[in-house]
């Protein structure tokens, strides 16, 4: 009986016994793992500036004659800002909110098998306000820096209007147009002598509103540059890429 007793004992030592130690040691790097684990989940807010075009090859699809973005003085930007999720030091995750500025000059505007004659002067004052949602890609080559790419999607709303306005028939702007590609194409008969347009050759009393333009479009992101760390909560990122226009700019922000 007493053996049986004193087996029965060592027998229970032997099974709890382990687990109890298991239960009082601490791996080292357990610790090190819960907080890596805790701090996976990392945020960043950001405020933005971007350079901003539409390529003028994208318009000379469609375009015999136009002007151009950053052309005769005019600055084509746009501001905006990002909340990031990054995940486990692998991806991010994104909402920004961008507007962005894309008027150009007024000038005559030739539609693609369109005569010169057929060209219209247009006043194009347009902005569009986007909000995007992103995922991006980071490597971490190192603490303080990281390049990346990634790519999204969201609804453009277009703001403004495009107007245009005919060339009045038979005068000699209207005789005179098309005589050269880019600026040549605009004659000097159909501005004043400060090169402002002539309301004597151009019929500023019938202006029309293009009605083309879609209220709402899809803004495509396809972007990528570099992250740099600047601090343990600062952080600034270059950047450049397809946003339906394209674009080049910085970021500057907080991380958490």
């Amino acid at each position: 009986m007493a053996l049986r007793k004193i087996f029965l004992t060592t027998l229970l030592a032997a099974i709890t016994l382990p687990a109890l130690a298991s239960a009082q040691y601490v791996d080292p790097n357990d610790a090190v793992r819960f907080e890596s684990d805790i701090s996976s989940d990392e945020f960043m807010l950001t405020a933005r500036a971007r350079a901003v075009a539409v390529p003028g090859f994208l318009l000379g699809l469609f375009f015999e004659e136009h002007p151009t973005h950053w052309s005769e003085g005019n600055s084509n930007l746009s501001y905006g800002a990002e909340f990031v999720w990054r995940k486990d030091r692998r991806y991010e995750l994104s909402a920004a909110f961008d507007y962005a500025d894309l008027s150009m000059p007024e000038a005559f505007w030739q539609e693609s098998g369109d005569t010169a004659q057929q060209a219209e002067w247009t006043e194009l004052d347009m902005q569009v306000a986007s909000v995007v949602f992103s995922a991006y890609w980071y490597w971490d080559v190192q603490e303080w820096f990281a390049p990346f790419v990634g790519g999204g999607i969201g609804p453009g709303f277009i703001l403004g209007d495009i107007v245009r306005y005919q060339p009045r028939r038979n005068s000699p702007c209207y005789n005179s147009l098309g005589g050269g590609a880019g600026e040549s194409f605009t004659p000097p008969e159909c501005l004043t002598a400060d090169g402002e347009p002539d309301p004597n050759a151009i019929d500023f009393d019938n202006p029309e509103i293009e009605s083309r333009v879609p209220p709402v479009v899809p803004i495509i992101n396809i972007s990528g540059g570099m992250r740099f760390n600047l601090g343990p909560h600062a952080v600034l990122k270059l950047e450049a890429g397809f946003y339906t226009y394209v674009f080049a700019g910085l970021s500057l922000g907080g991380q958490w």
